[in-house]
């Protein structure tokens, strides 16, 4: 799903170093058989945290033509973005809604925000926040029509009751992955006046459901071979889940999603195996569920707020047809705002390879958030029961 021109430039590149320095046998590729009669396809994700464009990340990112560019903002973490088979991305808020741009506490970003997501190697974004109809629903319709028209897929939402009940499933490396996505709230705009010709279908709602076993056998029933659920739920800056994401997950588990991804409490929460019972067939269920990534962009700067990380996971399929998921780990990112003539810069870099070459311009109050940050983050998703390691990067 990446952009084709990315990848010939770094295999051309991958190529020519390897030349120089004496290649290896190269890696058997996905789908190539690794022994007699087991053949693997594999698909690596990276999901990143919620991007919250407050009205200081938008100034930063204003040009003085007055267009608006954020390219610069990602770029350090570009590397790391694309660095996957689909990296999957929340954005709060609407992109496209109007020209009006804001933060909060209704978000309209504008659309090169999208653009630089794209750019950076975003594939997929997920529609169901809880400010998804900040400018109503017809709002979100106009974000859901400019992914389609820059080529950007998205899950969460749709346009039209037809997209509703189709099942969202991408073939990626010849394995079926089947999506879900939903927000368990709207900031009550759901029913506000501009809302009450809402069809239904426009924004995924938890809450519209008593569980979720429809929408995932709506997906099996297509082909799905595994589900991968993106959340938006949970206690805002609370950095253990509540009993509402402890229910959903049973629920989840239960209609036999096989990965949570979470988003929206803005602070990292860990992440887990959790086992349970499918409802649809009695067999044994074993889920890997990241309750929040955290912040990837905001401006918020207060502790445990001004980072996140990249979660990662591989899904591989074996020659008998069956997909399990491993390699569950997560890279931790840190938001560094340095302030310049009274106002903001903003970039988001891989923490730990920011620490190894600290640049002079980052001052001493930043180059002390940014290790704290290393160190909460590494103190919260390391304890005994964790499922994700650490991935160390240069």
């Amino acid at each position: 799903m990446k952009n084709n021109m990315h990848r010939l430039a770094a295999c051309l590149l991958a190529f020519i170093l390897f030349t120089l320095a004496g290649a290896p046998a190269p890696a058997k590729a996905a789908g190539e058989a690794t022994k007699a009669g087991e053949a693997t396809n594999k698909v690596v994700f990276r999901c990143l945290g919620d991007f919250v464009i407050h009205d200081a990340v938008l100034e930063a990112a204003k040009q003085k033509d007055g267009s608006y560019d954020f390219h610069s903002m990602l770029a350090p973490v570009a590397d790391l973005i694309g660095d996957a088979d689909i990296t999957v991305a929340n954005v709060d808020g609407v992109m496209g809604a109007n020209t009006d741009y804001i933060g909060y506490p209704r978000f309209s970003t504008p659309l090169s925000l999208m653009d630089a997501l794209k750019d950076a190697g975003v594939d997929m974004l997920t529609m169901a926040n809880n400010h998804a109809l900040d400018y109503d629903y017809t709002g979100l319709i106009a974000q859901m029509n400019a992914c389609e028209e820059r080529g950007m897929d998205f899950i969460g939402g749709a346009r039209t009751q037809k997209e509703a009940d189709t099942p969202q499933i991408r073939e990626i490396n010849g394995i079926r992955i089947g999506f879900l996505n939903f927000t368990t709230q709207a900031n009550g705009r759901q029913i506000a006046k501009a809302n009450r010709n809402m069809p239904a279908y426009v924004l995924n709602m938890a809450y519209r459901k008593n569980n979720f076993e429809s929408d995932a056998k709506a997906l099996r029933d297509a082909g799905a071979e595994v589900i991968v659920a993106f959340m938006h739920w949970g206690t805002e800056y609370a950095r253990s889940y509540d009993d509402e994401q402890k229910i959903m997950v049973s629920r989840l588990i239960r209609a036999g999603a096989d990965v949570i991804v979470g988003g929206h409490p803005h602070v990292i929460q860990r992440i887990y195996w959790r086992e349970g019972t499918r409802d649809h067939d009695g067999g044994k269920q074993r889920t890997l569920c990241c309750y929040s990534l955290g912040n990837f962009l905001s401006n918020q700067q207060q502790q445990y707020r001004n980072c996140g990380i990249i979660f990662e996971f591989t899904l591989e399929k074996d020659a008998k047809g069956k997909v399990t998921v491993h390699s569950p780990g997560y890279i931790p990112v840190f938001v560094w705002r340095e302030e310049v003539k009274k106002a903001y810069t903003y970039q988001v870099v891989a923490t730990e390879r920011m620490m190894k070459n600290v640049p002079a311009s980052m001052s001493k109050s930043v180059r002390t958030a940014l290790k704290r940050s290393w160190n909460d983050t590494i103190e919260h998703l390391s304890t005994s029961s964790a499922a994700a390691k650490c991935i160390h990067i240069q």
